[in-house]
């Protein structure tokens, strides 16, 4: 059922209710539990934003949604209410996610002799198999597969002359709480298999069902990588590291176009490098996300088309011209919302230097270039234009994520 026949009086009308009955009262008539994530603030009071949306949609239609008749999230209730102009703002982490990460900030990693530095062979293969999520492939992976894809790197990335041993990533991850192994007999799981007893058995491992349901989450899974590198890779250069692991999505926040460094087929190089003929063609079948222009026209007439980051404003054909920017990606690996709260108005320059993570926001507001060297300037706001601070967050900590791999480089 949508929630389009929803006004902002109908809102309004839920809210009063709300307080009048009292929160646990309000949710019970209704058949709500608690918000999870986004909550409705208004004049200094925080409602269960799913909750009023099922109560105001009785108020415009006389039908009254419970929590099972829709669902909730950035991409039905908290847009809806955005939209009618009120402000929803995303809860704490939740329990789960804080325990998540506090697991990986605490493996078992073993320290060669002489060596104060961790092995890097646990937190690559789970850097390996948040990829394999991310591409929303089975969580558990046969040996063969997990030997034959972490073996080479380990060897790439881990640290210089250490053996690169995936058979012991692959049992000892079972030690974190988040890794589980199945088909070696109890007999034999009593002492530590080896190699040899994997290729004979054949066994499967990966993520716990647990672990794998939170990972499924973008902005859980961004603080996941976040935290494996800042924590044991330290010293690794990300952008290579990235690529071949395969979450080179998070080198970027956008879809910006990278020269492919091919040569054309087909045609005959001259001096200098120019071409003669035709240029080639080739068919080619592509999916393509389907943005909402109605939001972009909306951002930019918000902003009258300047630049909220350098206040600049081009015209072309004798018109002005800007860019709605997602501040969090919609494709893969971010999967950000098509949102008015998740968009910026940008000039050309200021948004491939967004996309590119060379920029960006930080708690206080203010915009900064990630390797420094640029004089700080605050984002400008239109009061008429909400932006979503988790989308900021989402955007600010891959900006950190890269700055401290191009550092250490």
């Amino acid at each position: 059922m949508g929630l389009d026949d929803i006004r902002y009086d109908h809102i309004i009308a839920a809210t009063e209710e709300f307080r009048r009955l009292g929160r646990d009262a309000f949710l019970r008539t209704y058949g709500f539990g608690r918000a999870r994530s986004y909550e409705l603030v208004l004049d200094g009071s925080r409602y269960d934003s799913k909750a009023i949306a099922g109560v105001a949609h009785g108020y415009a239609t006389g039908d009254f949604l419970k929590a099972r008749d829709f669902s909730g999230g950035a991409a039905t209730v908290a847009r809806c209410l955005r939209e009618l102009g009120f402000v929803v703002e995303t809860g704490e982490p939740s329990p789960n996610r804080a325990a998540l990460l506090a697991r990986l900030r605490k493996l078992k990693v073993s320290r060669g002799p002489g060596s104060p530095a961790p092995s890097r062979h646990q937190p690559l293969s789970l850097l390996w198999a948040i990829a394999r999520t991310a591409d929303e492939l089975p969580r558990l992976t046969s040996w063969p597969t997990f030997r034959d894809e972490v073996g080479p790197l380990l060897v790439e990335f881990g640290l210089r002359h250490a053996r690169a041993t995936p058979e012991y990533p692959f049992w000892y991850l079972q030690g974190s709480g988040l890794w589980e192994v199945r088909g070696i007999p109890s007999e034999l799981a009593e002492k530590t298999p080896n190699a040899r007893t994997f290729n004979e058995l054949q066994p499967k491992a990966g993520f716990t069902a647990e672990t794998a349901d939170l990972l499924r989450d973008p902005v859980t899974r961004l603080q996941a990588i976040a935290t494996i590198c800042e924590t044991y890779l330290e010293s690794t250069e990300r952008r290579t590291l990235f690529a071949r692991i395969g979450l080179s999505g998070y080198t970027t926040a956008g879809d910006l176009l990278s020269s492919s460094g091919e040569e054309a087929s087909g045609t005959t190089m001259e001096e200098y490098g120019r071409t003669t003929g035709p240029a080639p063609r080739r068919e080619a079948t592509r999916s393509v996300i389907v943005r909402d222009e109605a939001l972009a026209r909306k951002v930019k007439e918000l902003e009258d088309n300047r630049c909220q980051i350098c206040d600049t404003v081009l015209r072309y054909m004798n018109r002005p011209y800007s860019q709605a920017a997602h501040i969090r990606g919609l494709g893969n690996p971010h999967h950000g919302p098509d949102e008015l709260q998740n968009l910026l108005c940008l000039c050309p320059n200021c948004h491939v230097l967004f996309d590119g993570l060379e920029i960006y926001v930080d708690s206080d507001g203010m915009v900064r270039g990630t390797g420094g060297g640029r004089d700080p300037r605050p984002l400008r706001r239109d009061p008429r234009h909400p932006m979503d601070e988790e989308h900021i967050a989402y955007h600010r900590t891959l900006c950190t994520l890269n700055a401290r791999k191009r550092e250490v480089g």
